[in-house]
């Protein structure tokens, strides 16, 4: 009789086991909904003050997220599902991901041209109602969440250099 070796988890078993540990730490008190609400909110205000702090920003912001949730969705997720072995596939995967993900950003830069691409009346009535109704009707409240209820910050001038 010979002894078999025990048999090693295959992909399929490793990504089960990873979901099983996310749902739990998203499930526990303390995990992720309870710290990345902060970290959710400091990146934004950062976002939103690195760029200015209007209907621009806020173009930025959802823009990137929006173009980040459906790379990781529908190509990021099914391409680890897809694996056959992480020692030679995670390389090249994390490679391509921060590939997209430059590339989402430089999309997030000039998401008026997104907006501009759709079809005609749309575009410029979307253009539009985002750069006239934003400051009117969606900043202030997006200014509350971001700096908890307190005032922002006045926005920082250059000073003029002296000859």
């Amino acid at each position: 009789m010979s002894e078999e070796a025990p048999k090693q988890p295959g992909l399929r078993d490793r990504v089960n086991h990873l979901g099983r540990r996310g749902r739990e730490e998203l499930t526990r008190k303390g995990g992720l909904p309870d710290t990345a609400h902060g970290a959710f909110r400091k990146w934004s205000r950062k976002t939103w003050e690195l760029r200015g702090g209007g209907a621009y920003a806020m173009g930025f912001i959802v823009t990137f997220l929006y173009l980040e949730t459906m790379d990781i969705l529908f190509d990021d997720v099914p391409k680890l599902y897809a694996m056959q072995s992480l020692a030679s596939d995670i390389p090249p995967f994390i490679i391509e991901f921060l590939i997209d993900t430059l590339l989402n950003l430089m999309w997030a830069f000039i998401w008026p041209v997104l907006v501009l691409q759709l079809p005609t009346p749309w575009n410029i009535i979307l253009l539009v109602a985002v750069f006239v109704l934003f400051p009117k009707f969606v900043q202030k409240p997006v200014e509350h969440w971001l700096y908890e209820g307190k005032e922002p910050p006045p926005p920082e001038r250059k000073a003029k250099k002296k000859k």
